[in-house]
């Protein structure tokens, strides 16, 4: 498969769906080394952990996205952040979106998830009945966030989050892919 790019700016974002595109691939696997290896969510992003089934690149593998994307943004050979979704195999009426989402340390609080990602993938996905966003225990607090800011409290995190974030829901937690998350569900 060749890379499918948007060209923003001086940023480009790769489609793919599996490990054939080796350019990708390449970087995904230079940001993602970077990761502390002893973090929590190492496992699921780091290419050293590829035996784990939940790992990004076995995911790939495997045809998780086969039905969906995966979004690879870099700026001048350079990975920045990568997100994508997929059709929900349990159950083909939810699209489960910003997928093993990752931003480098360096880029986090630009946004650039929200600004380039986010609105293709929503571009892709509106045939859906249930399009949700989830978060494991690691990263409840972005969870937390989407409580209080439905109950109209201050979200205790940066109150310039982008306002496509705002049409995200809390609707508590679901079994998906044998493990309890936190659902979003997004509501145009």
């Amino acid at each position: 498969m060749t890379t499918q790019e948007h060209r923003i700016a001086t940023m480009r974002i790769h489609k793919i769906h599996d490990l054939s595109d080796s350019y990708a691939i390449d970087l995904l696997t230079m940001g993602l080394t970077k990761i502390d290896k002893s973090l929590a969510y190492a496992k699921n992003y780091h290419p050293d952990f590829q035996e784990n089934p939940a790992n990004l690149f076995t995911l790939l593998k495997n045809g998780r996205y086969l039905k969906g994307k995966y979004f690879v943004l870099e700026e001048n050979s350079n990975y920045i952040a990568s997100a994508g979704w997929n059709e929900y195999e349990l159950d083909p009426s939810i699209a489960l979106v910003l997928t093993r989402m990752y931003t480098s340390t360096q880029f986090r609080m630009n946004y650039h998830i929200s600004k380039y990602i986010l609105p293709l993938i929503l571009s892709e996905v509106t045939g859906y009945k249930h399009i949700w966003g989830t978060t494991n225990e690691y990263n409840k607090k972005i969870y937390n966030w989407f409580v209080r800011t439905q109950q109209g409290k201050s979200g205790s995190l940066d109150h310039a989050w982008p306002s496509i974030y705002k049409k995200f829901k809390p609707i508590g937690i679901h079994h998906i892919y044998y493990t309890d998350q936190y659902v979003l569900e997004y509501q145009p």
